[in-house]
């Protein structure tokens, strides 16, 4: 046994922990990233969004993903619920990536190396978090390593789950599995060099059936991995059955994609991964966070997987940067980060239930019933943006404004201000947020607007252009439609008022 000393120790080298492992070696902290030893198992493949893109360069990895050659993903052609195909293609000159897990995230663990990670493959076999296990206040986490046949206790002040599914500490009672069924993946690889029955050689395929619902992301030339999504419990899987027997069924039912497979041929596979979704009942504590899928697991419909894993992983250096540099700011620090997750996988949950809402309106179809929630359900949480472009009285403000020749705008009479956590530069700090009747525990940022920068230059012009101009000078990356909402949800919540 040997003890090291580290500021930061990482369980998981997916996307979540390089995204903090490469970020915090670069700020000079000592990291430690324990890689579990994954020899050649299959892993899934997954499509990350072009969205993806602006966090891939803050963290310094979009020119390796960029010349890795990967296929690029240009969009999706869906057969859903009822409704007739359709084909959703992204605007001309973008695209995403379609990826085989292995690979990415082979890539992201040696550009942690790079920025002066320690990378130790191994195995953790036992995890000490003083604040969960009650142990004196001021001891540091601890986990047990187990590496070539030797054990090595490794210590740090704070300690980052990016484990994935083993929840290495979100197992010691913060994991949530709710009322979510369970769900297995059945992936098989196949390989058809005369193109899949014509099918989109860039697109992700997405069906859904009664049973279940399929996905096929192509790899490389003439290669696809085409996954099934069902419930164990509903198949022959619950009763023993051969995994190609039950995949081969369930592939038979999905008339949609027929075509793929009638001339392939399956090349690998299939084998299964449990694809059931859950939450946490906290996300963090003083000495730990639960980043990327160690805290929430959310339902592959979004493809924002992988795009959720790295900003939870960039999110997560913050805060351990915060903590580490800023003791005096650590509780604030960590409870950003608690609320941050909390609300991200609450929007997933809210989005996955919707999606098989629509499938559950055709019929008696009970996969998706078990899984059809109301948005109402769930609990309300962070700024619904879509719904604001909605609202009755925000679309009024928007027309109004619309209709004024000229802007004349000034502060209104009640706006105040509240103190809360905000993310500036490297570091966790206590801002400024406005406090609106809709969120009078303050607000800050609306679809990437600073909202208290657009309420203090707007008072200083008279054309809405000019306004957007002078915002955009200081926000370069604001679009103009998220510009003019926020405009429009100042002065419908009173911040703002025209003098005329």
């Amino acid at each position: 046994m040997s003890l090291s000393q580290y500021d930061a120790i990482i369980v998981g080298a997916g996307p979540a922990g390089c995204a903090a492992a490469r970020l915090l070696a670069a700020w000079h902290h000592r990291v430690l990233l324990v890689d579990k030893p994954g020899g050649q198992s299959r892993t899934l493949a997954e499509s990350i969004p072009p969205s993806a893109q602006k966090l891939l360069a803050t963290l310094g990895m979009l020119a390796t993903v960029e010349d890795a050659g990967f296929v690029p993903w240009r969009g999706n052609t869906v057969w859903w619920a009822d409704a007739p195909p359709r084909v959703e293609s992204f605007a001309a000159g973008t695209a995403g990536y379609q990826v085989v897990r292995r690979r990415f995230d082979d890539l992201l663990r040696d550009l942690a190396v790079q920025s002066g990670a320690d990378v130790r493959p191994g195995l953790v076999r036992d995890v000490s978090v003083p604040s969960l296990d009650g142990e004196p206040a001021g001891a540091d986490p601890s986990v047990l390593v187990e590496s070539d046949g030797h054990s090595s206790r490794v210590t740090a002040p704070m300690l980052l789950d990016c484990s994935g599914r083993a929840g290495v500490i979100a197992r010691k009672g913060l994991r949530d599995a709710g009322a979510s069924p369970p769900t297995v993946a059945l992936v098989g690889v196949w390989q058809d060099d005369a193109g899949f029955g014509g099918a989109n050689p860039t697109h992700t395929l997405v069906a859904s059936y009664g049973d279940g619902w399929a996905w096929s992301v192509p790899t490389a030339p003439g290669v696809r991995y085409v996954t099934m999504m069902i419930d164990p419990a509903r198949t022959a899987l619950a009763r023993g059955g051969q995994a190609l027997d039950v995949y081969r069924a369930e592939l038979g039912k999905v008339a949609a994609f027929e075509p793929l497979w009638q001339r392939a041929r399956l090349i690998d596979g299939p084998w299964g991964a449990d694809a059931s979704t859950y939450s946490a009942r906290r996300f963090a504590g003083a000495d730990f966070l639960l980043a990327g899928d160690a805290g929430s697991f959310i339902d592959p419909l979004s493809s924002f997987g992988v795009k959720k894993a790295l900003a939870s992983g960039w999110l997560a250096a913050v805060v351990t940067h915060t903590a580490l540099r800023t003791p005096s700011m650590r509780d604030q620090a960590v409870a950003f980060f608690d609320r941050r997750e909390r609300e991200l996988a609450v929007a997933a949950m809210r989005l996955a239930g919707q999606f098989a809402a629509d499938v559950a309106a055709g019929g008696p179809r009970p996969f998706w019933l078990a899984r059809a929630t109301s948005p109402a359900e769930e609990p309300e949480e962070g700024v619904d943006a879509a719904a604001l472009a909605q609202d009755p009285s925000v679309v009024a403000a928007f027309q109004d404004l619309r209709r004024r020749p000229r802007l004349n705008l000034r502060r209104g009479p009640t706006v105040a201000y509240v103190s809360r956590p905000a993310i500036r530069g490297l570091e966790i700090v206590m801002d400024d947020h406005l406090q609106l009747p809709r969120w009078p525990e303050g607000l800050r940022y609306l679809r990437n607007v600073d909202l208290i920068t657009l309420a203090r230059l707007a008072p200083n012009f008279g054309d809405v252009g000019q306004l957007y101009e002078a915002l955009a000078r200081i926000q370069p990356d604001v679009l103009l439609p998220d510009f003019l909402g926020a405009l429009s949800v100042l002065i419908e919540q009173g911040a703002l008022e025209h003098a005329d």
